[in-house]
């Protein structure tokens, strides 16, 4: 598929431009993110708990997996639950700001720190501060609130743009610029892929369940999704070339 059919094709999924406000153009450019409220209705975060809980519990049946303090699944593409989360139009519309319509989809992963882990330091999910053209967009998908308390993610506001920014080494000190965004279910965290943040200790009592999506220009070095099943390639029909 050629750089017009893509860009056809992410249109007809309703990415574009129209479809966020200024002043979300507006963050993404200056801080490098912007939350997009209900992303997800009710009823599709709640179907996208319940695909969860499943593949968790086959997980667990696995002598290999290991689970740790934070819960991780990847290759969720080929669970229809999470449809909605890589196909929603404002989502597509933020990334394609950022990285342009030549675009492929790495990864749908789950990511949900437990009780008194998720702590993460400063980091960019490629080149901070890179001079050029962005190379990859991530999206952070709340199936909870995601609150203070719970394991927030920190950003370093303008930390995408080029300069020479200091980042602490480990995860327990604080940056002078930082900001926790907190969010309701069904919310997604939109974040240009050059912008250094971090997940933080979960002080709670619950899990914070998460959906991540990286998204990369075609171009860029980095893994695609590992697993696309047939059923899968037939449910999503083209839309299947955002994953190849």
């Amino acid at each position: 598929m050629e750089g017009a059919e893509r860009e056809e094709l992410l249109r007809s999924l309703g990415a574009g431009e129209e479809k966020l406000t200024q002043s979300e153009i507006a963050g993404l450019d200056r801080d490098g993110y912007v939350v997009l409220p209900a992303i997800l209705t009710a009823d599709q975060v709640a179907d996208a708990r319940a695909a969860l809980d499943k593949l968790i519990a086959q997980a667990r049946l696995d002598p290999t997996w290991h689970a740790g303090g934070t819960l991780h699944l990847n290759d969720l593409v080929n669970e229809p639950a999470f449809d909605p989360v890589w196909k929603s139009d404002r989502l597509l519309s933020a990334i394609v700001h950022v990285i342009g319509y030549d675009l492929r989809i790495g990864s749908v992963a789950y990511r949900a720190p437990q009780a008194g882990y998720g702590a993460q330091t400063l980091h960019a999910d490629f080149m901070q501060a890179y001079r050029g053209e962005y190379q990859v967009a991530t999206a952070i998908v709340a199936l909870v609130d995601f609150t203070a308390s719970n394991g927030a993610t920190r950003v370093i506001p303008g930390s995408h743009l080029p300069g020479d920014l200091v980042a602490p080494s480990d995860a327990a000190t604080p940056h002078p610029a930082q900001r926790f965004v907190t969010c309701v279910a069904g919310s997604a965290v939109a974040f240009n892929g050059h912008l250094l943040h971090s997940g933080t200790r979960n002080t709670s009592q619950e899990t914070r369940h998460a959906l991540q999506i990286t998204f990369a220009r075609r171009t860029a070095p980095i893994t695609g999704t590992g697993r696309i099943e047939n059923a899968t390639l037939e449910r999503v029909g083209d839309a299947a070339f955002l994953f190849l």
